[in-house]
């Protein structure tokens, strides 16, 4: 069964609320970014990749046309360094609070048949659906909140 938008949307939100709460815990290691860095570059992903793809997927839905084909996306290091690296790791996570919002406002403002109907294509991930896209937002949260935990 998939899960109930709502559930959804509540995850979305809860996510950011835990990699802050990872961050600020978080020892700044030679040679990584700073837990804040990682943190805004969620931000930075939300608005440039998940928000955008949405957008994309609507788009061709409405139109008719065909379904998008996304590359896999990677920062440039060193930029996403020299914006965010005299940043606090409060002001990054109200950062990635806000465009994390913004997105899940914008999948709450789909019509159901947008919602069950857009899809995409990706280059590592397949044929992606809304639930998709959503989960794999999940997941590379996890993997960033995963490294301010582990050793």
């Amino acid at each position: 069964m998939a899960n109930p938008p709502s559930v959804l949307y509540v995850e979305l939100v809860m996510s950011i609320d835990r990699i802050g709460d990872a961050a600020r815990v978080a020892p700044v290691r030679e040679g990584e970014w700073p837990p804040a860095v990682v943190v805004a570059h969620l931000a930075d992903v939300d608005e440039a990749v998940w928000h955008a793809r949405i957008d994309a997927m609507v788009e061709a839905f409405e139109s008719g046309s065909p379904e998008p084909y996304f590359d896999n996306w990677e920062p440039d290091p060193v930029a996403t360094y020299e914006r965010y690296h005299g940043w606090s790791v409060d002001e990054a996570i109200a950062r990635a609070m806000a465009t994390r919002i913004a997105f899940v406002t914008r999948l709450r403002d789909l019509a159901p048949e947008q919602y069950d109907g857009i899809r995409g294509h990706h280059e590592v991930f397949g044929e992606m659906d809304t639930q998709a896209v959503v989960m794999a937002v999940l997941a590379h949260d996890e993997e960033h909140r995963a490294s301010f935990l582990l050793p």
